[in-house]
């Protein structure tokens, strides 16, 4: 597919501490399946400071309510590091598919995602608890 043919991906925003976590759990990973994706996304993302986040923007460790396109209703997961994941307690890998496009997103902003399968699916965060509440 010609460059100019993909989506344009939404800008995201990290804090440096999540920014920082993720660069070092993905820094002597190889660069392909969900762990380059993700190095991709810490490529582009906007780092700051947290109280310089954008209100509703993904951060890790927080529970969050999300839409894809297969399903219109909302799930609710947390956004973890490996160590921590429980699929059913809702805690979800930022290794996988679904932490690592949602991660740095902001609230109602959509991405186009690739899923295990390698189809593609759109991803979209519709809250944030406790969005007000600034990440330690």
């Amino acid at each position: 597919m010609p460059q100019s043919a993909l989506p344009v991906r939404p800008d995201i925003f990290l804090s440096t501490h999540d920014h920082d976590a993720l660069s070092r759990l993905v820094g002597d990973m190889p660069g392909e399946g969900v762990a380059g994706m993700l190095q991709e996304e810490l490529e582009r993302a906007i780092i700051c400071e947290p109280g310089d986040l954008p209100r509703g923007a993904v951060p890790l460790d927080r529970w969050l309510h999300y839409v894809d396109g297969r399903n219109a209703d909302p799930r609710r997961i947390q956004i973890v590091l490996p160590r921590d994941a429980d699929i059913d307690a809702g805690k979800v890998s930022v290794l996988s598919h679904v932490g690592a496009g949602l991660i740095g997103l902001v609230e109602g902003c959509t991405i186009v995602w690739s899923d295990p399968s390698g189809a593609e699916r759109s991803l979209t965060p519709v809250m944030i608890e406790d969005a007000d509440i600034l990440p330690a």
